[in-house]
């Protein structure tokens, strides 16, 4: 009976996971396919550069019919192919390496590499998703940036004075560290205040972000109400208890390198922050270009004006054309650099500012 259950779970949660990856995709069609596409691709290996668009469109339309497949049977071969192609499709272009999609990858690996314990390691991806998520959180820039300014300021139209007020900082500050402990909960007796602790701060999000709020970054909303269905299939379901032994195998040691170790290295700038469940963290780094093959009157990118020259911004420019943020990881901005430069035969400047955002902390890249 017991498995059963368990199956009907996994079942549950793949065709969930299926469903939003499908939903991701079509909100961020420029991402996976050419057609009208002008933000450069960004391909792993340079080598990668020389398939034809053609080619990888034809992946990516294979992939979303898996995927597609999947939705109505969610069988362990098409899992594998799913996740193979992904990986391909990723690799032609760093602007796909998305927590959405790090998370989609994680669950339909875990279900068809440890069906029988997927629930555990499913929770374990959940947990640390939110515990990570919360620690990049803990810095001036979150509390300033993403609180201050975006939540109090802009969205709820509290006066400056107050939003920057210490004990107002204070609150900002606060709040990871209790999403930080919802997360922990989700392993102990007191799981259902975690779960509902966490959606709510969801319900929150989807408030601030979504068409009531600011309207801002669309392609995470439905990620946000996944995760509210995740928390009440785990309130209706039995508590787990975390079990060392079962990061004895394979698929344990995997996911302890990936979610755990590599995750920790971003904190020192050695992973990309995106693949690190930094999410919303306030202090990432905005790239900016300045050249003639960015028309002038494109005014849905925001710009900056440095030394008498305009400069757009990349993040804009990324969520505007893919619906998708810009990677805030050096090694990613260096490609971008090569691949812009590569299609674009004018003279182009380049400047990366970071938290606090002042003048002096623009730096020519």
């Amino acid at each position: 009976m017991n498995q059963i259950i368990s199956h009907n779970f996994r079942n549950s949660v793949l065709r969930l996971t299926v469903l939003f990856w499908i939903t991701f995709k079509l909100m961020s069609i420029n991402l996976w396919w050419s057609w009208q596409r002008t933000f450069p691709e960004l391909p792993l290996k340079e080598y990668l550069s020389n398939i034809p668009s053609r080619a990888s469109d034809g992946l990516a339309i294979l992939s979303l019919s898996l995927l597609i497949v999947a939705l109505i049977n969610p069988k362990r071969i098409i899992l594998i192919l799913i996740f193979g192609l992904e990986i391909f499709l990723m690799s032609l272009d760093q602007m796909r390496w998305q927590p959405t999609i790090f998370q989609f990858m994680a669950t339909i690996a875990i279900g068809f590499s440890q069906p029988k314990h997927f629930k555990f390691y499913l929770l374990f991806l959940l947990s640390v998703t939110y515990i990570f998520s919360r620690l990049h959180k803990l810095n001036l820039g979150f509390v300033n940036f993403l609180w201050g300014k975006f939540i109090l300021i802009d969205f709820l139209g509290i006066a400056p004075e107050i939003a920057f007020h210490r004990g107002v900082k204070a609150i900002g500050l606060a709040l990871p560290l209790i999403e930080i402990i919802a997360g922990l909960f989700l392993w102990t007796r007191y799981r259902k205040i975690g779960w509902l602790l966490l959606i709510v701060m969801h319900l929150l999000l989807l408030l601030t972000l979504g068409p009531l709020g600011t309207n801002f970054n669309s392609i995470i909303w439905p990620w946000n109400v996944l995760m509210i269905v995740f928390a009440i299939l785990y309130l209706k379901d039995e508590s787990l208890t975390f079990r060392l032994n079962y990061f004895k195998n394979l698929t344990g040691v995997v996911l302890i390198l990936v979610l755990v170790i590599l995750p920790i290295s971003s904190f020192f700038g050695k992973h990309s922050p995106l693949l690190s469940f930094s999410l919303y963290s306030g202090d990432s780094d905005y790239l900016y270009v300045h050249s003639s093959c960015l028309e002038i009157e494109k005014n849905a990118f925001k710009s900056m004006d440095f030394k008498d020259k305009t400069y757009r911004n990349v993040f804009d420019w990324s969520m505007t054309e893919l619906n998708v943020p810009m990677v805030p990881y050096g090694p990613v901005f260096m490609d971008f650099k090569y691949y812009f430069n590569k299609q674009c035969s004018a003279h182009s400047e380049f400047l990366i500012r970071s938290y606090p955002y002042k003048l002096e902390q623009t730096l020519d890249f």
